[in-house]
């Protein structure tokens, strides 16, 4: 009787090659604070700002973001209230509020539950984020406002497009800077897509299979398109880079004007 063949083992696919670990630096006892705040996608920027600051002492990540929260379940977590105590305890030279991503939901307003993007809704959901910035702006930290990105249901992606534009007025009228991320995570025709070119531009995955969740790429995408606006605010022009002791906090590092020449 013939032995059976023993099957042709397949070949493996190679294994894509490692990313380099940035080596991660402690933080000075002096280094200033960024504080991330809002539902998970602030926490999954803050991963990402992480990474991009891991090799500067003199700036630390602090993020205090609340998953499932947003504006409309302010009786579940109120942001504009939590935010003043928030500053208080952290002292940061600058925040980033990234947030709404929760908000496709009804809304209780006076006695009535309003349907999610109605006339009364809109109202009472601008009023919410317009009182975010506000708290922000009293407190006198600078900050940053990440716009949502698109998500793979198209009618959660023109909510998310609305939203936005709800979120870039709060931030200007209360002298924020809105940072919009969403040609990041779209195709050149606008459309959602699961995977598209990192900072680097070499083609990942920048979605989980959900449509919702970011992956690690993705949030290290998102960091990046607030790092220049966040450089601005420390004085700073790459992550890398050490603060000068001589920049106030919040001031940009300006280069010394040259000598005038000597008259003759």
């Amino acid at each position: 009787k013939p032995r059976p063949r023993p099957k042709a083992k397949k070949p493996r696919a190679p294994r894509p090659p490692a990313e380099p670990e940035i080596p991660v630096v402690d933080k000075a006892p002096d280094a200033r604070t960024v504080l991330v705040v809002g539902d998970f996608m602030a926490a999954g920027l803050a991963e990402g700002l992480d990474t991009a600051f891991a090799e500067n002492a003199g700036v630390r990540i602090v993020v205090r973001s609340n998953g499932s929260s947003g504006f409309v379940r302010d009786d579940f977590y109120n942001w504009p209230e939590q935010i003043k105590s928030l500053i208080e305890t952290e002292k940061p030279a600058a925040v980033i509020v990234m947030l709404g991503s929760n908000d496709r939901q009804s809304m209780k307003v006076g006695d009535v539950r309003e349907q999610p993007r109605s006339e009364n809704w809109t109202k009472e959901y601008e009023r919410r984020t317009d009182a975010l910035g506000k708290a922000i702006a009293a407190a006198k930290v600078p900050f940053l406002w990440v716009g949502m990105p698109a998500f793979r249901v198209p009618k959660m992606t023109s909510d998310m497009l609305a939203f936005n534009d709800i979120y870039h007025q709060a931030a200007e009228s209360h002298g924020g800077e809105f940072v919009d991320i969403w040609d990041g995570f779209v195709d050149e025709n606008g459309a959602f897509v699961t995977s598209g070119p990192n900072i680097n531009g070499q083609p990942v995955r920048l979605r989980a299979d959900d449509g919702i969740n970011i992956s690690k790429a993705g949030k290290r995408k998102l960091a990046f398109y607030t790092e220049k606006p966040l450089l601005k605010i420390l004085g700073l022009t790459a992550p890398g880079s050490m603060i000068t002791p001589s920049a106030p906090a919040g001031a940009p590092v300006e280069t010394p004007a040259p000598a005038a020449p000597p008259i003759v």
